[in-house]
């Protein structure tokens, strides 16, 4: 299994196809979204993928300037690094005490950073293991100023047949397959970090 040749012929490999195509089925049905990447190899580089995504989305609209990233300090301690290595510049987000996003500090940064605003990270449930109550409320909230939402799937496993990142409203996610569907990791791999996206 592991050592199928790169190169392969497509008609030589028509069962790892199938896989992929089954995998695939299920996960954008796990998280209501309409399409998949099974590019990034790890949940780093799917978080790298998506918000490469994003500003691609941004610069097909000819909104060059949107790079500002807010992020949470709820958020999985990734999520910056993967911001500034992509080339946005980092804003956090404070939390409450009890571990929610602070609405009125994410509603001022939104508007400070309105014209330039690109995408808001968000881990759900949060890195406290908080579930956001208001995290429609989060997502319009940044739509309304022009920015996309990256959901961290890295605890998608709290997610699923309860509610999906499309029924939130986010626009598209990473999942830690080693994770949430117990695939191995660690060790030399094998890692897979799929992006999802609405469209």
């Amino acid at each position: 299994f592991c050592n199928m040749h790169p190169f392969v012929p497509a008609d030589q490999a028509k069962g790892y196809q199938q896989m992929l195509d089954v995998t695939a089925k299920n996960l954008l049905a796990c998280t209501g979204f309409k399409a998949i990447s099974f590019m990034p190899n790890s949940g780093a580089a799917g978080e790298l993928a998506g918000l490469m995504t994003i500003r691609a989305y941004h610069l097909s609209r000819g909104d060059k300037q949107r790079n500002v990233c807010l992020i949470p300090t709820s958020a999985h301690g990734t999520n910056p690094a993967s911001a500034n290595y992509g080339g946005f510049v980092v804003v956090e987000v404070k939390c409450d005490a009890k571990g929610n996003v602070d609405i009125a500090d994410l509603e001022l940064k939104t508007k400070q950073h309105a014209a330039k605003l690109a995408c808001l990270m968000i881990t759900y449930p949060s890195t406290h293991g908080v579930f956001e109550e208001k995290i429609k409320e989060i997502i319009k909230l940044v739509h309304q100023h022009g920015g996309q939402v990256y959901m961290d799937g890295a605890n998608m496993n709290a997610q699923v047949g309860l509610t999906n990142p499309a029924i939130m409203g986010a626009d598209i996610c990473h999942l830690n397959l080693h994770k949430t569907f117990a695939m191995p990791h660690g060790g030399g791999g094998p890692g897979s970090g799929p992006i999802l996206c609405k469209q």
